[in-house]
């Protein structure tokens, strides 16, 4: 007979938390689609540059990353381990989004400077919030049900992030230089409005959650140490379930960085369409991913979640390296190239986190701690390092392709190289974000009876192991 409790969560709570999301898609997708776009044809930097700012911005959070995950673990705060460290990020996340979509006129080497600083600023701000909200997650429940309902509606909010984050902004900056604006103050405004979205939406996520964080899971008798925090790092990369999430998270963020940040490119010199046209397929995409949430979800019912999730990764990454031998020249085209690779980017935000928290509950019943914040932050920077080599990447492979920033037209080269990095690159890490996920010892199955000894652990009552054996390997 069963023992584990299961604990239902109020529809206004799921609502309240995962409102949030609509900040953190916001915040990143912003950033991470058009920073790089920005940096080159309104601030006046190379692409071998903005690639650079974009890199070290991206790497020094992900060495920010386990600190603060240890930081909220070990976290003494009586108003919890979480909540505290998103309300204190929330300002510095806005203010940080929009100096970095202000033009300024200071010498070259100073304005470099300038867009460094303060995008080093925003990742670590963004740092500090999306950790402890995601860890947040896996603690409102442990019922694997409730959590795919959850993940359901966090995904849905976070696709409208995302529709804020990209097709906000450059519908916003089409309309508006049509009307006369400069692009610098068009895009300055878009950055304003961005800046509303998430100081609204994570501000009412914090409020929403006031008292439904537990109190008494903290770790008062452990300090901050280096050597802990390695030691802690050890004992998960020992861990072939978390080895494997991580390595997809790396993965498919090189994609998303990849695609994201070459589909202005795209849409502007190969399609020769303007702002206003291209918003309509960043809305698509974000309408796309939040109508495919319900038969994603029901397929999870019927099938195991790491196969659901393979197969639409792996099938949609073969779609995108086969789009560039085809070639997407019209927006009908396009659009349905857009829904295609919706697909996958659906799957990634609807599973990665329920991924996770099968971690943080295999952790849990093999080390008697619960270590939410050291695994998000492991997720979190393999997540940003993806970015960090991908904007990289990005920033050389176009300036070796001849990009000129100056020019309405480019040339052969440059062209060649904006497709690719809209279709082929992003597409061969999206099957291999999928593909690496056969290798996980984690299933449905698995997992249920793990939870139920865990169940009976704490009960004090016998439990057997030889059901998930594989995934304490």
């Amino acid at each position: 007979m069963s023992v584990k409790e299961k604990k239902i969560v109020p529809l206004g709570l799921k609502l309240g938390y995962t409102i949030g999301s609509i900040g953190d898609s916001t915040a990143y997708n912003i950033v991470i689609s058009f920073l790089s776009f920005y940096l080159t044809t309104i601030a006046g930097i190379s692409p071998a540059i903005a690639g650079t700012i974009s890199s070290i911005a991206i790497a020094w959070d992900a060495v920010t990353d386990p600190i603060l995950g240890v930081m909220v673990d070990l976290s003494k705060s009586k108003k919890g381990k979480r909540r505290p460290f998103i309300g204190m990020s929330l300002i510095p996340m806005v203010v940080s989004i929009i100096f970095l979509f202000t033009k300024v006129d200071f010498p070259q080497a100073q304005k470099n400077i300038y867009y460094l600083i303060v995008v080093l600023i925003f990742w670590t701000s963004y740092t500090a919030f999306n950790i402890p909200y995601y860890s947040l997650g896996s603690v409102i429940t442990n019922d694997d049900d409730e959590r795919a309902k959850i993940a359901g509606f966090r995904e849905a909010m976070g696709f409208i992030g995302i529709f804020c984050g990209t097709s906000v902004p450059t519908f916003l900056v089409g309309r508006l230089t049509k009307a006369g604006w400069t692009d610098a103050r068009a895009w300055g405004t878009a950055a304003v409005a961005a800046g509303l979205i998430v100081l609204v939406s994570v501000g009412v996520m914090w409020r929403a959650t006031k008292g439904h964080e537990p109190i008494d899971e903290q770790m008062s008798a452990e300090k901050f140490t280096i050597r802990g925090t390695l030691n802690g790092i050890g004992s998960l990369m020992k861990t072939r379930a978390y080895v494997m999430v991580i390595l997809s998270a790396l993965f498919c963020n090189v994609y998303m960085t990849l695609f994201n940040s070459d589909m202005l490119y795209y849409t502007s010199y190969v399609m020769g369409i303007s702002e206003s046209s291209a918003s309509i397929l960043y809305a698509i995409q974000s309408a796309c991913s939040i109508c495919l949430i319900p038969f994603i979800t029901k397929l999870v019912m019927r099938h195991d979640k790491r196969n659901v999730y393979v197969a639409c990764m792996a099938g949609t990454g073969i779609v995108m390296v086969l789009a560039k031998f085809i070639g997407i020249r019209t927006l009908p085209m396009a659009i349905a190239y857009i829904i295609i690779v919706g697909i996958g980017t659906c799957a990634y935000w609807l599973f990665i986190f329920n991924f996770l928290y099968d971690v943080v509950d295999l952790d849990e019943f093999k080390n008697g701690k619960k270590r939410d914040g050291i695994i998000m932050s492991y997720y979190s920077l393999l997540l940003k390092l993806g970015g960090a080599v991908a904007s990289f990447v990005l920033g050389m492979l176009m300036q070796i392709g001849g990009f000129d920033p100056e020019a309405a037209e480019q040339g052969a080269e440059a062209i060649g190289t904006i497709e690719s990095l809209f279709t082929i690159y992003p597409g061969i890490f999206m099957m291999l974000a999928g593909l690496v996920m056969l290798l996980s010892p984690v299933t449905r199955k698995r997992i249920e009876a793990l939870r139920e000894a865990q169940a009976r652990k704490e009960q004090g009552l016998s439990y057997d192991t030889a059901e998930f054996e594989e995934v304490l390997k």
